[in-house]
């Protein structure tokens, strides 16, 4: 009992102490904002946009032991602050908006322009979000973060050592229906939304070797990476995301393509180059990802996501 406590404390200052990191990148910049990064809303830094996505994730247990369906969510009310940034600080992974299928794009958090008007990111309350499971239910609540900054406050939602149920996460079934379901609260409305599980991502080949059994492989740092993953039995239905990062923290430099579910993708050479220049060791995830918009009250935009997932690093030869 007390491991989990010292646990869950331990995440909660984990996700303030990202989130206070965002906050100390607040400045002017010459940079125009764009409409390229981020969660797919139009991020207007001076004014307010109010985002909520929802993430339920199956990671491959390759050479880490499988925990299930590990589910997080925010819905945020940000002023002054673009989402895509806020959402990397609360380590949720996202799209890159706006990303071509069949290309690749840098992910520069440091770079990313932050509005220097004063800047606020209030994370919104649901409720618990209850979960229904094929064989375990489960009910994700709140958990407020310490009041660090009277600009930054709020709940966050993550699966990690807060369910209020026997097991900690989810049963993955394939092909399976979850049902997503939260009251509302005073800022943001109530929801009752199924995804259906997509079939897992496993990474059967890279350049020629075989890697279904294999925590890494050694490339040539000089060559594109060809990767070969097992095709989903409807592959129309979902898309396929490769996120490549260097070091370790929300400020990483990263690189994301897309890309259809058929089976195979070549990452450029020219796209890792920069990687390879900030380490030796790449890491490398490769989602399966299904995505569905929802309207709830009270939100410009909300997304929700269940993406099945292969983790693994690349180093150079």
């Amino acid at each position: 009992m007390y491991e989990k406590d010292f646990l869950r404390m331990t995440t909660s200052r984990h996700i303030a102490a990202s989130a206070l990191a965002l906050f100390l990148l607040v400045g002017c910049s010459d940079e125009e904002p764009g409409a390229e990064i981020g969660a797919p809303v139009e991020d207007h830094f001076t004014e307010e946009v109010r985002y909520g996505a929802l993430t339920a994730e199956f990671l491959y247990p390759r050479a880490w032991e499988s925990e299930g369906v590990a589910v997080q969510a925010h819905f945020m009310d940000a002023r002054g602050v673009a989402v895509a940034p806020a959402l990397d600080a609360l380590e949720m992974w996202r799209p890159v908006r706006g990303l071509r299928s069949g290309s690749c794009e840098q992910i520069d958090v440091s770079r990313v322009p932050i509005s220097g008007e004063a800047a606020s990111l209030h994370l919104l309350d649901v409720g618990a979000i209850a979960v229904e499971a094929p064989v375990t239910d489960a009910s994700l609540p709140p958990r407020r973060l310490p009041d660090l900054l009277n600009a930054f406050y709020g709940v966050v939602y993550g699966s990690e050592y807060s369910w209020e149920s026997d097991a900690e996460l989810l049963d993955y079934f394939p092909g399976a229906i979850y049902r997503f379901v939260a009251p509302g609260g005073p800022l943001a409305g109530a929801f009752d939304v199924t995804l259906q599980a997509p079939d897992p991502m496993v990474l059967v080949g890279l350049n020629g070797q075989e890697l279904r059994d294999q925590a890494g492989a050694s490339v040539d740092w000089e060559r594109p990476v060809e990767l070969v993953w097992d095709v989903a039995a409807n592959p129309s239905q979902t898309d396929v995301y490769i996120d490549i990062s260097a070091g370790y923290g929300p400020d990483r430099l990263r690189v994301q393509c897309r890309t259809g579910d058929d089976g195979a993708f070549s990452v450029p050479q020219a796209s890792l180059s920069p990687l390879w220049q900030e380490a030796g060791t790449l890491e490398m995830v490769v989602r399966r990802v299904r995505h569905q918009p929802v309207q709830l009250e009270g939100l410009d935009e909300t997304d929700f996501f269940f993406t099945t997932a292969d983790r693994f690093e690349l180093s150079q030869r």
